[in-house]
């Protein structure tokens, strides 16, 4: 857009204000090294073609100082056909340079150029119009994949001219495919501004081969040229794993099957033996990549220890490992920014040693831990509350669970037990009086134990379980004489007025010690598991990911990883949309199970899939959050360059995994709307939606392509 002469006068005054300044009562002369050359005005202009624009191309050369700076030699040059009034200008004592510009004898966008040696050039763009009418300015890119969405800087601008050559605001260019066979996908048509440009935001093509793109405005009309379109890889359908990667390699000497995604984006894990250990993953995001590792210890074993993240990101843990079937009553937290465990006694102790507890986090902030067994192998009933301060007993509430119970707060504000057991529960931490208190839930359609199957809040209130040994019922799944596991699956929808469990289809694999993850597109990705009867028969891995829609209610077999990995194995969603899937093993033999007293295969290693979605093309990107802390109800900016092709915004909060459950995570839509470069989001109406913590945030095109996230926390 051409700047007006009023601003230009008043930026060259401002300039010769600026050209002398006082040092200790004496005038200094602007002397020194050209040290940055800045446009001051002339960009953006439109004219007809061969003729000599209005407004001059104006530079300014500095110094180090940021002092204007005279006698610099300024090269210009104009491209596209045309020619400026000269070829080098000097500096005046303001230290602009300008020269006149003449278009080219073609419609199109043209550019010129200020150049001073040692320094990054200047360019000027500006069209040269046919009168009445269109010019093709932004081109769509000479190569795409098949239905992959443009980025912006290659989504077609088209500019229409009327009689005069002048920008024509106001009117409505439609695109279609011209020729190539293929389709063309997007927002077909947009509408000039001001300055005659109309601007397609989400185009892209489909097919293969060479194809061209027709622009219309009544009988007005412009082709692209070809652009190129291949089909997609096959790992856009099955997704596809990177290497193994060995945390003992690089000085972690662990399995990692407790893990832990940071606020800050880095990995807390820690396993059976040795201390916890903090993964940076590589900048780049290469799932080849080590990254670095850097140990945090602690004192006290957490193995089998309950977890889940605090408002404020800290890691609530409660409970270790006082010997197997025997936990610990003590109370941890890991701050993911200042890097430090609390110290053994800094908090309070539960009243109840804890054993595989699973903590779940309220709606208003406090933490809940449900079952465990105690130091003398004691099935603990009475679930405690953490206040912030201290740890309070539900009295009211005792009821024995088998380990790890997948737990979940509910749209009522309430805790609804899933599983393992075939009966449902409902916990209401301030029921009789701050006793608490269970009620009865549906019960599963199948009528057996689901331990170690993993379950995921895929949507506030809808709840997905998958596979699950078939053990008839106690509270110690580590039974060899469990049957096969299952495969198949059930949901529940808790925003019923009777919510009752019901099947979907069934996972092609039978698996137990597997793991749910939710992905930002609202899938749900199921990784590695067991499709034999026994505790851990290895020689029965399931290598096969599988894949959930909520929308077709069915799965898709994806690509196979390399590892087995059955009990203790972990997925955990990374920032960048990968899943990170390891660990397996580590742990004595259960009582009776062949082998017992000798340890299963240590996997110190994880292995990266990347879903189907990062094969599909440009990926969305979110430059910035207007506030990374977000109340309920409240609207905030993400600011995107990808607006107009963001279809979803998504959040997933950080996964706490261990034990095939993740004990922090759920997923959610948010409504959102466009304009002004970016996007105005809603949060959550209600922390019984979604409790407070951190959160992955993402965009996502019509692609269903997924941005990296950038962690926002709700209050």
């Amino acid at each position: 857009m051409t700047i007006p002469r009023t601003i230009r006068n008043w930026v060259l005054a401002g300039t010769l204000a600026a050209a002398s300044f006082t040092c200790g009562g004496d005038t200094a002369s602007p002397n020194g090294e050209p040290a940055a050359l800045e446009p001051v005005s002339g960009n953006g202009q439109v004219g007809l073609p061969g003729q000599l624009l209005p407004d001059p191309l104006v530079v300014l050369v500095k110094d180090g100082q940021g002092r204007p700076l005279q006698g610099v030699a300024v090269t210009w040059s104009a491209a596209d056909g045309g020619s400026v009034s000269q070829s080098s200008v000097t500096t005046g004592s303001d230290g602009l340079a300008s020269v006149q510009w003449t278009l080219g004898p073609t419609a199109g966008q043209e550019t010129a150029s200020a150049a001073v040696s040692g320094l990054s050039p200047v360019q000027f763009t500006a069209i040269a119009g046919a009168g009445s009418g269109m010019t093709l300015v932004v081109t769509p890119p000479s190569s795409a994949l098949d239905h992959e969405v443009f980025r912006p800087d290659q989504q077609p601008v088209v500019f229409v001219a009327d009689e005069n050559g002048a920008p024509a605001p106001g009117v409505t260019v439609t695109a279609a495919l011209a020729s190539g066979g293929g389709g063309l996908e997007g927002t077909l048509s947009a509408t000039t501004g001001a300055d005659g440009r109309a601007a397609f935001g989400d185009l892209g093509l489909t097919g293969s081969g060479a194809q061209t793109i027709e622009f219309t405005a009544g009988t007005r009309e412009v082709v692209s040229g070809p652009v190129t379109v291949a089909p997609l890889s096959a790992a856009a359908t099955t997704g596809a794993w990177g290497p193994v990667v060995d945390w003992s390699a690089n000085g972690a000497d662990i399995v990692p099957l407790h893990m832990h995604l940071l606020p800050t984006g880095k990995v807390l894990a820690w396993g059976r033996a040795g201390q916890p250990w903090v993964w940076t993953p590589p900048a780049d995001g290469d799932p080849a990549g080590a990254g670095s590792f850097q140990e945090f210890p602690v004192d006290t074993m957490l193995f089998c220890a309950g977890h889940a993240f605090l408002p404020d990101g800290r890691l609530l843990v409660s409970g270790g490992h006082f010997n197997d079937d025997q936990g610990l009553e003590v109370t941890h937290t890991f701050d993911p920014f200042a890097e430090r465990w609390s110290a053994r006694g800094e908090l309070p102790d539960m009243h109840s040693g804890r054993w595989y507890p699973t903590v779940t986090i309220l709606p208003d902030g406090r933490a809940v831990t449900v079952a465990g067994r105690d130091k003398q192998d004691t099935v603990i009933a009475v679930p405690e509350l953490w206040d912030g301060s201290q740890w309070i007993q539900l009295t009211g509430a005792a009821k024995a669970f088998p380990y790890y119970p997948r737990d979940f707060v509910a749209p009522n504000g309430l805790v609804f037990y899933a599983g393992e057991r075939v009966q449902s529960w409902w916990l209401d931490v301030n029921a009789n009086g701050g006793a608490g208190g269970w009620t009865a839930g549906p019960s599963h359609v199948w009528k057996f134990n689901r331990d170690y199957g993993s379950a995921v809040m895929y949507a506030p209130g809808r709840i997905l379980y998958a596979g699950g040994g078939g053990h008839p019922g106690t509270n110690n799944p580590h039974d060899a004489t469990s049957a096969a596991p299952t495969n198949t699956v059930e949901l529940i929808d808790l925003n019923d007025a009777n919510p009752q469990w019901r099947s979907t289809a069934s996972l092609q694999y039978a698996r137990r010690h597997l793991n749910a993850t939710m992905l930002p597109d609202g899938d749900v990705l199921v990784t590695g598991g067991l499709s034999a009867g026994g505790f851990n028969t290895l020689a029965s891995a399931v290598h096969v990911a599988e894949l959930w829609s909520p929308g077709t209610g069915q799965w898709t077999q994806l690509a196979s990883n390399a590892v087995d990995r059955g009990y203790h194995a972990v997925s955990l969603l990374l920032p960048d949309g990968a899943v990170l899937h390891g660990s397996s093993g580590d742990a004595n033999a259960p009582p009776g199970e062949p082998g017992a007293g000798t340890a299963y295969p240590r996997q110190t290693n994880h292995e990266i899939f990347s879903p189907p979605y990062l094969f599909k093309g440009n990926r969305p990107t979110i430059d910035g959050v207007s506030s990374p802390e977000v109340g309920y109800g409240q609207s905030f900016d993400v600011q995107t360059a990808y607006a107009a092709q963001i279809t979803k915004v998504s959040l997933v909060r950080l996964g706490s995994v261990t034990h095939a459950f993740d004990q922090n995570g759920r997923f959610m839509e948010l409504q959102f709307s466009r304009g002004g470069g970016g996007l105005s989001v809603t949060a959550p109406a209600s922390p019984n939606l979604a409790p407070p913590g951190h959160y992955l945030l993402f965009v996502l095109n019509r692609n269903g392509v997924p941005s990296a996230a950038k962690v926002i926390q709700l209050r």
